[in-house]
């Protein structure tokens, strides 16, 4: 299975996106079409053997439409029509204001306004009649028919000028629409520009200029200060500053040498390092975010497909009302209005703009948002779960202290555990063996290692079966802790460290404590959330033993803990929430969580930044570890869900009020035509006010 995604230029609004799916869709090996006409694209999934690419093209092009599948042929062909929309445009607006000039002055002969006027129609309203023709051949009733059966019905009347004016108004609000709605999907085109065309690889002791396309894993790429970084990397050589801001929202640099991670999209401010490449092309940071911000633009909330589906019922039955309004008042002018003012322009683009303008505002943040859906979801979340480690805590853990049982000494007991823990990768694993390495311990990998999910690890080891986990772990082992080392587990839990069971062949040979700390922006996480509405529900769900997780509880004001949590118990305990009508968002790290995430009505990745983040389950992503971007993040979902509720009653107010005041003659096709595109614009702009919705999360220390 193939997918293949076009640039598509000529789609005047949501119908025409309509109508291209419906086309693919119909296509024997096409399994999976979105179109989108807010990104003027259509991704498509089919079946190579059964149909090609180029027929997919050729039957978008059968439409009217032209299909590019390289962004340099789509930009070159958007410029194209770009320029002859403009032209045509101001052609047709000069042929009007001359043959207006003409009447009202009466220059020249009677006739001449009216072939001035008549050419503007036939110049302007040629493109919309195209594509009402090529509708009414797939069998649809589009909103350019409505246009052209208005101004063919005003031409055939004597009324040439009036014709042309809706023909220009319709032809600039399209324009105007274009430019705004450009305006609200920039977010993804930012994104295409953070990667440099060319770049510098280090081959030997020469260096040379290639082309990003060159690059392959392994080579080492240099960038020297004010440069782009157009891979994912590990620094090998030399020091620098870096500005993650484009992808992070991040607002200072951060510092960059040898063995730090580095991602593509990023700028080097000061300094110049050699990184070596460990992603490229689709594979690095920032194309990944691009391809989820694309796929999540595409996809449609449920208020925006009745809103669609709403409008296909819409366009015939103001056809309708129009010949009915004919019937009964004789006045063909009235008929000839309620066409124009009746086109749902304004309820089509509401929902859309709304959804691209969000996501965009928060990919600027570092917030991937997968959807419309999620969007919409995230409006309506009124209760909000905590994983504890690596979300409310840092997640880099740090032994605190070592207790020795039935006479071994700290050595042996850190060297056991640090054996156990050699092939694992959770937090706990790398505090330990950071706390060996710094005693200068050797380890040495274990054999048979086998994760205990929620519980621990189970190795052997020259001869010996170690076990490190927690209680549960060793009750299933059948081996009982001492007064001494329970004792000591609830005095450290009480502290609020996570203390670890070193156990080998049925005894206990000692316990390691472990301290995770609060991360800083924890506490005024959970206060901004009840301050914004969350207060049915914040809990703290974890695998951690109860003690620890009531403490860190404690200290941010959250009630509700559920602590010896297995990550599918986790995921069962928010299905409950769920089934009893709570919308629920669930935050976590991405991999032990990954149930969780999956069941919550939305799933919250923190920290995904340079992983595989298209993999993991969650429905948004946060690219840092920044809590504050979770109560940012719902606060967005709201006003985007306030902006769509909007938007729409303000276009199904005006349409009903339009069609009225048409009906009874009080607006003219002129007037009609103009406040038809002013309803179209208003929703835009009122869409386009979520660009602003997110602001810069405070710099410690400055003012607010």
């Amino acid at each position: 299975m193939n997918e293949v995604t076009f640039s598509i230029t000529g789609m005047s609004c949501g119908t025409c996106a309509d109508r291209v799916a419906d086309a693919l869709r119909a296509l024997e090996g096409v399994h999976a079409v979105d179109v989108s006409y807010v990104l003027a694209r259509a991704a498509v999934r089919h079946d190579p053997g059964v149909i090609q690419a180029a027929v997919v093209r050729k039957a978008i092009e059968k439409l009217g439409f032209t299909a590019a599948e390289t962004p340099e042929d789509a930009t070159a062909e958007a410029s194209r029509v770009g320029r002859l929309r403009i032209a045509s445009t101001i052609i047709v607006g000069l042929l009007l204001g001359v043959a207006w000039a003409a009447r009202f002055f009466g220059w020249g002969p009677s006739w001449l306004t009216g072939a001035l006027a008549g050419f503007a129609v036939v110049l302007g309203g040629y493109s919309i009649a195209s594509r009402a023709i090529r509708a009414a051949l797939h069998r649809q009733l589009s909103v350019d028919a409505l246009v052209t059966i208005a101004a063919l019905a005003a031409v055939a009347i004597g009324n040439y000028l009036e014709a042309g004016v809706v023909v220009f108004i319709l032809l600039l609000g399209e324009l105007l629409e274009e430019i705004t709605v450009f305006k609200t999907s920039k977010a993804i085109r930012g994104l295409a520009s953070l990667l440099p065309d060319t770049v510098t690889v280090k081959r030997g002791e020469t260096e040379a200029e290639v082309g990003i396309s060159e690059v392959a894993i392994g080579d080492i790429v240099v960038v020297r200060s004010g440069e782009r970084i157009a891979v994912d990397g590990d620094v090998v050589a030399g020091n620098a500053i870096v500005d993650q801001s484009p992808i992070t929202g991040e607002s200072l640099p951060v510092k960059k040498a040898p063995g730090d991670e580095i991602y593509s999209g990023t700028i080097n401010q000061i300094g110049a390092i050699e990184i070596r490449a460990t992603k490229v092309g689709k594979e690095t940071t920032v194309a990944k975010i691009k391809a989820m911000i694309a796929e999540a633009q595409g996809k449609k909330s449920a208020v925006q497909r009745q809103a669609d589906r709403f409008a296909a019922y819409f366009v015939p039955a103001m056809l309708v009302i129009a010949i009915a309004v004919y019937f009964v008042t004789g006045d063909i002018q009235r008929a000839i209005t309620i066409l124009i003012v009746a086109c749902p322009c304004a309820l089509v683009l509401g929902t859309p703009t709304a959804v691209v303008a969000a996501i965009g505002a928060a990919a600027r943040h570092g917030i991937v948002i997968r959807g419309g859906d999620v969007l919409e979801t995230l409006g309506r979340v009124n209760g909000v779960v905590f994983d504890k480690t690596g979300t409310l805590t840092c997640g880099a853990p740090r032994v605190t202290d070592i207790k020795s049982i039935c006479g071994h000494p700290p050595n042996d007991v850190l060297r056991f555990a640090a054996v156990a823990e050699k092939l694992s990768e959770h937090p706990l694993a790398s505090a330990i063996l950071d706390k060996a390495r710094e005693w200068d311990l050797l380890i040495s990998a274990p054999e048979d290692f086998q994760v205990q999910r929620g519980r621990g690890v189970e190795v052997k080891h020259d001869g010996l079966r170690i076990i490190l986990g927690n209680r549960s772990l060793l009750t299933e082992n059948a081996i009982a802790l001492s007064p001494e080392a329970e004792a000591y587990m609830q005095n450290r839990e009480s502290l609020g460290d996570t203390t670890l069971i070193v156990a080998h062949d049925k005894e206990i040979c000692g316990l390691i404590a472990l301290a995770d700390p609060i991360r800083e922006q924890a506490p005024e996480t959970i206060r901004n959330l009840r301050a914004s509405g969350v207060h049915r529900i914040i809990a703290m769900y974890t695998g951690d033993n109860h003690r620890t997780a009531s403490s860190i509880a404690r200290s941010l004001g959250i009630e509700e803990v559920a602590a010896g949590l297995l990550p599918q118990d986790k995921a069962n305990r928010i299905k409950a929430l769920s089934n009893n009508g709570h919308v629920v968002a669930m935050v976590g790290d991405g991999i032990n969580d990954a149930p969780a995430l999956a069941t919550a009505d939305v799933g919250i990745a923190m920290g995904m930044i340079g992983s595989d983040i298209a993999a993991q389950a969650a429905n948004v992503t946060l690219l840092t570890d920044d809590l504050w971007h979770v109560p940012a993040a719902l606060a967005l979902g709201r006003k985007a869900l306030a902006v769509i509720r909007q938007n729409i009653a303000f276009a199904m107010l005006f349409n009903t009020t339009m069609i009225l005041l048409a009906s009874g003659g009080i607006v003219c096709m002129v007037v009609g035509a103009v406040c038809h595109q002013a309803s179209s614009l208003f929703v835009i702009l009122n869409s386009m006010r979520l660009l602003l919705a997110m602001k810069r999360r405070p710099v410690p220390g400055e003012p607010r």
